[in-house]
């Protein structure tokens, strides 16, 4: 074969392959994201499928990264494990803690709430509530979850009077049969159970709040913090242009979904002060 046609097909084969290579290397790979049982934010629906408005946030940001990705719904305790473990991986939603911290890159809040310990007005009248080592009453919250040391802290151990759920929904599950005595919630669940309880003739009180929490999105610290930069823009930017609102407004708090609208709007007159001082 002439050097010349040789050299022609070289170039015609191995050129497109290279072209390949290079478009291989800039397709994004499949995020695999864990997340739990926690609605409205949260659940499958009748055809098994993962559903609920925090889902449909999480996908809304994905389309606008062009990020393929798969979103499993899973026992809390065994989602947190795969994303501290599985590279490649994120979870949503989880509350951001010092403990947590250095474990993952974070994205958000996607929520802030307050949490209280709640109870049904039957056993606690007046809501009326003395907390302590020797409490009668039983506890519940799930395993792994940040609001353990809260009850432990009130005398709340478990094998005495705390009990420890494999899922989220478990403890509001046991409360309705009479199994426990109190819960943990955000005002969020506690509205929407609220009405659930009064179907019942049952009603939820507040006895005491806990704490204030802000929940985010948590990447496996293998992804790079320039994908982390953009997953924390496209965040800010569905807060400020309506899409967290449209999605949020019913189902969470006024006074929630307008923090979150405020935070993105400090942020961005803080890079746009940041850029006129360069």
């Amino acid at each position: 074969m002439p050097q010349f046609v040789l050299s022609l097909f070289v170039m015609v084969v191995v050129l497109p392959l290279s072209l390949l290579v290079t478009a291989a290397q800039s397709e994004p790979l499949p995020l695999n994201l864990y997340t739990e049982h926690s609605p409205p934010g949260e659940y499958l629906n009748a055809q098994g499928e993962v559903a609920g408005v925090t889902v449909d946030l999480i996908r809304l940001l994905l389309q606008r990264l062009d990020q393929p990705a798969t979103i499993e719904l899973l026992p809390w305790a065994r989602a947190l494990e795969l994303a501290k473990t599985q590279p490649n991986s994120g979870l949503f939603e989880t509350v951001r803690n010092p403990e947590r911290e250095a474990l993952f890159k974070w994205v958000g809040p996607l929520k802030m709430h307050s949490i209280g310990l709640y109870g049904l007005s039957d056993f606690f009248p007046g809501g009326n509530f003395s907390p302590g080592i020797n409490s009668r009453h039983l506890a519940c919250v799930y395993r792994e979850s940040v609001h353990v040391k809260y009850l432990q802290r009130m005398g709340f151990n478990d094998g005495r009077n705390l009990i420890l759920t494999v899922n989220h929904g478990d403890c509001f599950k046991l409360l309705r049969r009479g199994r426990v005595h109190l819960v943990v919630l955000n005002e969020a669940a506690f509205s929407e159970l609220q009405l659930e309880m009064q179907q019942s003739d049952q009603q939820l009180v507040m006895l005491q709040q806990l704490t204030e929490v802000q929940l985010y999105l948590a990447f496996s610290r293998d992804i790079d913090d320039s994908t982390i930069a953009r997953w924390q823009r496209v965040l800010e930017d569905s807060y400020l242009d309506g899409s967290m609102r449209r999605l949020y407004q019913g189902l969470y708090p006024e006074q929630m979904i307008a923090r979150l609208e405020q935070f993105a709007s400090a942020k961005q007159k803080q890079l746009q002060q940041n850029r006129l001082q360069q």
